[in-house]
């Protein structure tokens, strides 16, 4: 669940972004949206992504880590 609520929240803020960006640059959401999340060479956005992967990464790890403990705890019971 946590791992859904990520990639919503990211998705969302990113929507929201681009939609604030096709707003001031009089421009298409999907457009906007592209550039956003493009990777240009020399950007350093590279970063982003790298720590967006571990947050993920931690959220799926965190998750089944917990369903296993659940499932321990039922088993012992």
């Amino acid at each position: 669940m946590r791992a859904v609520m990520f990639l919503t929240i990211f998705f969302l803020l990113s929507l929201l972004i681009a939609q604030i960006d096709a707003y001031l640059y009089s421009s298409n959401l999907i457009n906007q949206y592209k550039t956003l999340l493009a990777m240009d060479p020399g950007s350093n956005k590279w970063m982003i992504y790298v720590f967006l992967l571990f947050g993920f990464l931690y959220s799926v790890g965190k998750s089944v880590k917990e369903k296993l403990q659940k499932i321990k705890n039922i088993g012992s019971k």
